[in-house]
């Protein structure tokens, strides 16, 4: 979002400072000459991935920049401590490269804009209207053509869009050229749909040219491989006492980092390699158990149920294509392993599943080492987690038997399985126990742990069986309820009971997360995060995420101060001196940060009602654009002399829905949790059609009421793109550390410090 801003106004701003340079010839041919530009930079990318894919060493190169280190997803020690130059140079390059499409569509927008003045509503409500259309047809065009061939379907609808804006009297050469680069591309798609010729061949930071299949949705691309070396040889949670043989294995990447197993199934042999583990405890203190397992992904988890004796395991994983690999493409490996009798597979949504499932589980299992449902460039410590928030942990313990177990496996030195305790003893608390820590155990080998909350305490028989399996397998004991008098922050966690005092004195944030704030990763604590915009030369541990979220917004800062305040300041500097100019400005500025912090917020908080990031993205943002496009088309229809009255009215209408939004959506989308998902998605788009018609109005009523003259126009429209593509990140940043509550709540009071100018004089 942050990109297609710039790029649009970066272009708005280039038409309207240096128009000579679109002076001269016909609107509708200059127009196109922008569509076919876009079309090209985008087939650019396709052409960088195939460059990747023969010359990889390139690639890697480039991409080394980016990619988190092979099997460290989270790296210990700030990555770049001091001014990164290296890094920043980098990340500028490639925003500028990735803003470079939506550059050359501003352009043709904007000429087309410009010349057809007369009917700007109009062509603005189109022009949302196919925006919304193309949020829910990417999602149609990832699951059939997969990320890479789309590219150059993309590419193909520029030019024609280019060839419906030829003027009939142009040059036949025009034409054809157009219709060739269309054959081309449309070939050159057609051809990598059936070969494949640009895969991509990286795999978690590494060149990986043995990729056994792949395959694309709409919110993810799996990959197998061969495994090999250390994840292997040395499963994660193995008992170091294991001699037996190692099953066979293929790897499976999810977007390049949430990584997982399949293995060799025969039901016969390798059972104790399952049994061994560190995350099947809980199975060995419950006999013949009925499971839960969310995110299986390869199937490790389900195999552990089922070697350690569970009578019956239902499997939720999100993704279709982790469960057709291991069904189909695999099958022969795994044993088509989520086809067992004793395995109910289920593919959803694990909460969303929780929610409409009526049935009780004796185990409740949620053990993703790495998640199954990837954020882009390993950015877990970005990307909202449902799975472990205290309300996800509620219905958890909601759907257990009465003396069920929730067992939850996490990396112990990422301070993950700290943020898992203080989530059960809150969680605890609100269940109204009397002694919290009599239900928690949590034990380790090497770097994986294993967290247990029990809804009844743990008897002394069963500690006594977790102890003896905890020696005789070489595990570590981390906290056991009978011994509460060890040393270390567990320890000290659980007598505090978690309390405010113990968690503002923790270095880090490992308080309960929330659905409001779901960032399970995220634990800086807002001072910290504050300190690492300094560029610190020693900073406390964080992932690498942290870091580059810090060096965006950096160079998103140079980039919107280079291209698009510095232009203005250069060239049109006069027009801040005209009367009222001041107040102008803020209110453009108030809408585009306004406008980034409600969207963005919606976005964030509709995940967790709609499933993958990509159906909220889709549906939002299709919504939004298709109503504020109709909101904007009727405030085409306010006569002139009425502005001034109607638009105070609508800012106050637009704020009072907002905060209606803000505390009433939870209570409306609750009860529909249990819904499928087209209906969800039907439910989300249908609530946000009025916030939208309301959305669309004050800028469209702006750009009429406050100028007289054309000397300010480029100042409004640069400060609202530019506040516009840094509100997209800031928004991210206050979500992250205040929640999504807290960031609708800055959208709709920007929208109410937009009536300052109104009534202050902005007016012309």
């Amino acid at each position: 979002i942050s990109l297609a801003l710039f790029g649009f106004g970066v272009a708005a701003l280039t038409v309207q400072l240096r128009p000579r340079w679109f002076q001269g010839g016909d609107a509708r041919f200059l127009a196109a000459r922008g569509a076919i530009l876009f079309g090209l930079s985008v087939a650019l990318f396709f052409a960088v991935f195939v460059l990747f894919r023969w010359q990889p060493h390139i690639g890697f190169k480039i991409l080394s920049f980016f990619h988190q280190p092979f099997y460290q997803p989270f790296q210990q020690g700030t990555p770049d401590a001091g001014v990164p130059i290296s890094m920043l140079v980098a990340l500028t390059c490639l925003y500028l490269v990735t803003a470079l499409p939506f550059f050359f569509a501003g352009i043709s927008l904007t000429v087309l804009f410009g010349r057809y003045h007369s009917d700007f509503s109009r062509l603005y409500f189109y022009d949302l209207i196919g925006a919304g259309c193309g949020c829910l047809l990417i999602i149609l065009l990832l699951k059939l053509f997969g990320g890479i061939t789309s590219l150059l379907l993309i590419a193909a609808v520029g030019v024609v869009a280019a060839s419906l804006l030829l003027p009939r009297n142009i040059e036949a050469v025009h034409r054809w050229g157009a219709l060739l680069l269309l054959v081309l591309l449309l070939a050159l798609g057609t051809v990598h749909a059936m070969t494949g010729f640009a895969e991509i061949r990286f795999v978690r930071g590494r060149y990986e040219p043995n990729l056994l299949w792949s395959a694309w949705n709409s919110f993810s691309r799996v990959a197998v491989y061969p495994a090999e070396g250390q994840a292997k040889d040395q499963a994660w949670g193995l008992s170091r006492t294991y001699r037996g043989p190692v099953p066979d294995q293929l790897g499976m990447v999810v977007d390049d980092t949430g990584y997982t197993t399949m293995y060799r199934w025969d039901r016969q042999t390798g059972l104790d390699f399952f049994r061994k583990n560190v995350i099947g405890l809980a199975y060995r203190i419950k006999e013949q158990p009925t499971s839960l397992v969310i995110g299986p992904g390869g199937g490790k988890d389900v195999l552990t149920a089922l070697a350690s004796g569970a009578e019956k395991v239902t499997a939720v994983e999100v993704n279709p294509l982790i469960v057709d690999a291991v069904n189909d493409h695999f099958g022969s490996l795994t044993g088509e392993l989520y086809r067992h009798p004793q395995v109910r597979s289920v593919v959803d949504e694990g909460r969303s599943f929780v929610r409409r499932d009526q049935n009780r589980y004796d185990i409740i299992q949620a053990s993703a080492v790495f998640g199954r449902m990837a954020p882009a460039a390993g950015a877990f410590t970005l990307s909202e987690n449902n799975l472990y928030t205290l309300e996800a942990f509620t219905d958890y313990w909601d759907h257990l038997k009465d003396d069920g177990i929730l067992t939850i496996s996490r990396f112990i030195f990422e301070r993950e399985t700290l943020r898992l305790v203080s989530l059960g003893l809150a969680l605890l608390q609100d269940q109204g126990v009397a002694d919290p820590a009599a239900h928690i155990a949590v034990v380790r080998e090497r770097g994986l742990a294993n967290f247990m909350l029990k809804k009844t305490p743990f008897s002394a028989e069963e500690l006594t069986n977790l102890r003896d399996l905890t020696v005789d397998m070489e595990f570590q004991e981390v906290y056991l309820p009978d011994r509460r008098d060890g040393k270390g922050a567990f320890h000290e966690l659980v007598s505090a009971n978690g309390s405010a005092e113990f968690h503002a004195d923790f270095p880090f944030d490992i308080r309960p997360v929330t659905d409001d704030r779901p960032f399970f990763y995220y634990m800086l604590k807002p001072a910290e995060f504050i300190k690492l915009l300094s560029f610190p030369e020693q900073g406390k541990f964080e992932d690498r995420a942290i870091v580059t979220l810090r060096n965006l917004l950096v160079v998103v800062g140079v980039c919107v101060s280079a291209f698009l305040i510095l232009p203005l300041l250069l060239w049109r500097r006069q027009g801040l001196k005209s009367a009222g100019s001041g107040w102008r400005v803020l209110y453009f500025a108030c809408l585009g940060l306004g406008f980034m912090f409600i969207e963005i917020g919606l976005l964030r908080r509709f995940i967790l009602f709609l499933g993958p990031p990509i159906y909220s993205l889709a549906v939002i943002l299709c919504s939004l654009l298709i109503s504020s496009g109709i909101g904007a088309l009727c405030s085409s229809r306010l006569p002139s002399d009425r502005l001034p009255r109607w638009l105070p009215k609508i800012l106050l209408a637009l704020v009072l829905l907002s905060i209606v939004y803000v505390f009433g959506l939870p209570s409306i989308l609750d009860p529909c949790m249990g819904l499928p998902v087209f209906a969800r998605c039907l439910v989300a788009g249908v609530l946000l059609i009025p916030l939208g018609l309301l959305m669309g109005m004050p800028l469209p009523i702006g750009m009429r009421l406050f100028h007289d003259g054309n000397d300010l126009v480029p100042w409004s429209w640069g400060v609202n793109s530019a506040t516009s593509v840094l509100g997209a990140i800031l928004a991210v940043v206050v979500a992250m550390n205040a929640g999504f509550t807290v960031t609708l709540l800055v959208g709709t009071l920007l929208y109410l410090l937009a009536l300052v100018p109104v009534f202050k004089g902005g007016r012309s």
